[in-house]
């Protein structure tokens, strides 16, 4: 009798409604994995993120402290998430689609008969994570180019204001000095425009093609990038002991001692993100950045090419800089961005690893028999 009352919650309706809510987050893991990952990692690295924008449009040589601090003296502390709400949606859908594109991808490339070696994985992964690129590079340049416009609304006010911000002429030969020289305004008459209206001038402006400013640069860094991120990062956990077949993971004996096996997701996450995001950086900076500026801001188009000589030799054709002056200056800024890769990558993958080992522990059928991590499930 004992037994039976004891039995009875278990087989309730309670019960069953959790093992049809396990099942259904089983069913749909990466898509729950994938959310809840990229609004977490979202919101915080997009200061970082925003700092990058910033710096890279920037005519001056700022350090990232001292940008944060100037951002924040204009602007408020919200000026580090100006923008924040529509990359919070977009970004996680975006990630979302991403991720299930891959997988989806990476499953369907596994079924083909194959060895099990670091070589296999990088060109399935490199495939899959291509495929995965330019797919969402479609849907999500417009959102991207929206929430460049609303962190660089200062800037693109400067660029279609020049009359405002032009410094004062200098004095003529014989002519006195005025007594109280009028200071160039800082912002008059700049009030930050929403979200909305931000699509509408774009609209306005361009019309909806306008949605698609730098696109083909957007589409070439995206494929590349998501390409050899995704294929770092499978090869890097196929080192240290994730097989091809098995998403279980055995820490080689030479890495045990270096690197704690619950640090392997932000580790590879971190590594992936940062050099894939280097070796395309000069495509984002030197190119993608300055045509969304220019193209927000009203100004004429430049062509790729000229834009990347222009930055790396300068704009004095008498004097031009020297190489590798010009390269370097087109990683300027890729220290924020490697930090907010860093800190956003590998966020990223240990929640993605971690969401999906809780599903797969059947949270809901153990919280309805009362029942802790430990339970036995029946």
């Amino acid at each position: 009798m004992a037994a039976d009352s004891r039995q009875a919650p278990y087989n309730g309706p309670w019960t069953k409604r959790a093992r049809e809510t396990d099942e259904w987050l089983k069913q749909h893991k990466v898509v729950v994995s994938a959310t809840t990952a990229s609004l977490l990692s979202t919101f915080a690295g997009f200061p970082l993120d925003s700092l990058k924008s910033r710096l890279q449009s920037s005519r001056e040589n700022l350090s990232i402290p001292r940008l944060a601090a100037e951002v924040v003296k204009e602007e408020g502390i919200g000026g580090l998430w100006r923008g924040f709400p529509l990359p919070l949606i977009t970004i996680s859908i975006v990630r979302t689609i991403s991720f299930t594109i891959y997988t989806s991808t990476k499953r369907i490339l596994n079924s083909i008969p194959s060895t099990d070696n670091a070589a296999d994985i990088a060109i399935t992964s490199w495939l899959a994570g291509g495929a995965s690129g330019a797919v969402v590079c479609i849907g999500s340049a417009p959102f991207e180019l929206v929430k460049v416009r609303r962190q660089l609304e200062y800037q693109i006010f400067r660029d279609s204001h020049p009359e405002i911000f032009r410094p004062n002429a200098p004095p003529t030969a014989g002519a006195s000095l005025p007594t109280n020289p009028t200071p160039a305004p800082k912002v008059p008459g700049f009030v930050p425009p929403t979200t909305i209206q931000a699509v509408k001038l774009i609209v306005n402006s361009s019309g909806y093609r306008g949605l698609y400013i730098g696109w083909r640069l957007h589409f070439i860094r995206d494929t590349l990038g998501t390409a050899l991120y995704f294929a770092e990062y499978d090869v890097m956990r196929y080192y240290l002991g994730r097989s091809k077949s098995s998403i279980s993971n055995h820490l080689p004996a030479w890495a045990r001692n270096i690197l704690p096996k619950g640090l392997i997701p932000f580790f590879c996450g971190s590594v992936a993100g940062v050099t894939s995001w280097a070796l395309i950086y000069p495509v984002d900076v030197s190119c993608l950045t300055k045509a969304q500026q220019r193209g927000l801001s009203g100004l004429e188009p430049r062509t790729p090419l000229y834009q990347l000589k222009r930055l790396v030799r300068g704009t004095d054709k008498t004097n031009p800089k020297p190489w590798l002056t010009g390269i370097a200056r087109l990683y300027r800024g890729l220290g924020v961005s490697m930090i907010r890769s860093m800190l956003t990558h590998g966020l990223l993958w240990t929640i993605v690893d971690a969401a999906g080992s809780w599903i797969e522990t059947k949270p809901f059928e153990r919280l309805a028999r009362g029942g802790g991590p430990s339970s036995e499930l029946k």
